[in-house]
């Protein structure tokens, strides 16, 4: 009976447990000056809308992508939403939402960070330094192995600047 008891509560458990694993935790963009403020990191920043299909897609490889769960914990991940319409605090500067249109338009920040030759393209990856420097910016989709690639770079680039500051304090 006890048996039978431990497999019910196991399939029941089983659904979730694929479900949690696939969560992203993101810090939201309205809280990440603080948040690096408080514990200096990276951030990576992924500017999308809801309408993007592009986006879309590449949200569900992060949720897949093992690496990247493991890996968060060496930077901030933001989901920066182009058309979020309140103002954001960012870097001791605050950032609007321009409208371009009926229901149409493009917040300040989303351009500010993401724009090429003037352009803003979804889905954007943005890599801002504990420092609020952009380090990088890519537009478009980051295919699986890219995206680990990237992954590699900011833990390397992480470890080395905690060994600096362990190294600092000595």
């Amino acid at each position: 009976m006890l048996f039978i008891k431990k497999i019910i509560l196991l399939l029941l458990y089983i659904p979730f447990a694929d479900h949690a694993m696939g969560q992203i935790i993101a810090t939201p963009i309205h809280e990440l000056t603080d948040s690096m403020r408080l514990h200096p990191k990276p951030a990576l920043i992924l500017i999308s809308t809801t309408w993007c299909t592009y986006c879309q897609m590449q949200k569900a490889q992060l949720r897949k992508n093992k690496a990247f769960q493991s890996a968060s914990r060496q930077f901030y991940f933001t989901e920066f939403d182009a058309e979020f319409k309140e103002d954001i605090p960012f870097n001791g500067t605050t950032y609007r939402f321009k409208s371009t249109g009926i229901a149409t338009g493009t917040h300040d920040l989303a351009f500010v960070l993401g724009n090429l030759a003037n352009k803003l393209t979804l889905p954007t990856w943005v890599l801002i330094d504990e420092n609020f420097e952009i380090r990088l910016k890519y537009p478009g989709l980051l295919n699986p192995e890219d995206l680990n690639s990237l992954l590699d770079a900011i833990t390397i680039s992480q470890a080395q600047s905690n060994n600096l500051t362990r190294n600092d304090k000595k």
